[in-house]
């Protein structure tokens, strides 16, 4: 089994078209990826988690995530439903994070693809957990690919790939063809976690402070950021200083360099 040359072009095509995106709009580039692998695949929907180890040796042997945990999660579709439901994983996932999950960690540091029917997990008995009803039968989910994509040795990249509402399942194929279309965008994949400073910052960046950010990647002044963000110039000097020491730099041309220095 293997792509055909087609499909290896349209994979070509959007690596290029991706890296035409500048830095300033990683989330549309982002909303691009998920559009494409979403008509290649047919997919309902298409969610992006950035996720971080948060617990070593011990501790992260008695979790059941294995230390890890999703702290930013970005969906295609934004249905008030999904995003919900969305919120509700979050919240729960250091109580009962799903067989699913659990699975998808026990791979970390690896680039991994999976289907949910084939073996991933005991689908017996994952449809008899409040897991499963929750987040897949009442999303209408009846099929999902997981793409697991090792960053740096504490953050990982994960997609979801869903099929809603068909009992048409994904193939090998399919799954072979998400899985070479990310493996090439490793930048990529960095430039996202970079972005919500889940590299450097040391913790997610709060939605404004992502705004923010994504503004000082620009030629806009801190006067036209705030004009833009309808702020006080006063309150985002305060954000701005607070974002460039997370990032651990002096100003903005040091975090422009962070992302060149990932492009290059």
């Amino acid at each position: 089994m293997s792509l055909t040359d087609p499909q290896r072009e349209a994979i070509h095509t959007l690596w290029d078209e991706l890296a035409d995106f500048p830095a300033s709009r990683t989330d549309d580039a982002l909303l691009h990826l998920m559009g494409k692998l979403s008509g290649w695949l047919d997919a309902g929907d298409v969610v992006w988690v950035g996720a971080a180890r948060l617990a070593r040796g011990a501790a992260a042997r008695r979790d059941a995530q294995r230390g890890w945990r999703g702290l930013v999660v970005r969906h295609m579709r934004l249905a008030p439903s999904i995003r919900s439901l969305s919120r509700r994983v979050q919240v729960e996932q250091d109580t009962d994070p799903g067989m699913t999950t659990r699975a998808l960690v026990a791979g970390v540091g690896r680039l991994r693809v999976h289907r949910l029917h084939d073996g991933f997990v005991d689908m017996d008995a994952f449809r008899q957990t409040a897991h499963y009803r929750a987040f897949y039968q009442a999303a209408g989910i009846t099929d999902r690919l997981f793409v697991g994509f090792p960053v740096n040795a504490d953050t990982e990249s994960f997609f979801l790939v869903d099929r809603c509402g068909t009992n048409q399942r994904f193939t090998a194929a399919d799954a072979e063809l998400v899985g070479y279309a990310l493996r090439g965008l490793k930048w990529f994949q960095r430039e996202l976690m970079l972005s919500h400073g889940l590299l450097l910052a040391g913790a997610p960046l709060s939605a404004a402070e992502h705004r923010i950010v994504r503004l000082l990647l620009t030629e806009r002044s801190e006067k036209e950021i705030a004009a833009e963000l309808g702020q006080s110039p006063k309150t985002t000097h305060k954000y701005i200083t607070g974002i460039l020491r997370k990032y651990g730099v002096s100003g903005r041309i040091g975090l422009m360099a962070l992302w060149l220095g990932r492009r290059g």
